[in-house]
């Protein structure tokens, strides 16, 4: 679980290296986030989606619960702890 707080940026970059190495790609889903929040699809090699999720482009850090959220939801396809800085 992660205990630390981290930018939407900084959030966004974990993901796409977790994804690379895992042989996956991480693409925005244009149009489908409101506002500033943007949807982000995760697709496996075949390029169907493997699993999604959202964040804001705002340039404050990213709550707790949101970041507890994208790591629980993300967990089985990059592993324990992949949130954490590597």
């Amino acid at each position: 679980m992660v205990n630390k707080r981290m930018k939407a940026r900084a959030v966004l970059s974990l993901a796409r290296m977790a994804a690379r190495a895992n042989n996956l790609k991480v693409e925005e889903l244009k149009g489908r986030g409101k506002g500033s929040h943007h949807v982000y699809v995760i697709r496996g090699a075949n390029g169907g989606e493997v699993g999604r999720f959202s964040l804001t482009d705002h340039s404050k850090e990213v709550s707790w619960t949101v970041l507890r959220s994208i790591d629980d939801g993300l967990v089985h396809l990059f592993g324990e702890k992949w949130l954490e800085k590597r």
